[in-house]
């Protein structure tokens, strides 16, 4: 599946906790994400690569 701007993905961050973030753009195999954490939160990062591991993002799992 190709990422898109403005579909809902999945942001780990540095310490290995998942947040629902928004793609807001999309940059050469890399994309800017809108995270936010359970308290509602907004906080941005960029140049995100696809992945498993902390730092990245990935596709929520179809449940």
């Amino acid at each position: 599946m190709n990422p898109s701007i403005g579909r809902i993905v999945h942001y780990i961050d540095e310490e290995g906790k998942t947040y629902a973030a928004l793609i807001v753009g999309i940059f050469d195999g890399v994309v800017n994400l809108s995270v936010w954490n359970e308290f509602g939160k907004q906080f941005n990062v960029l140049n995100v690569r696809q992945g498993n591991e902390p730092g990245q993002w990935n596709w929520p799992p179809r449940v």
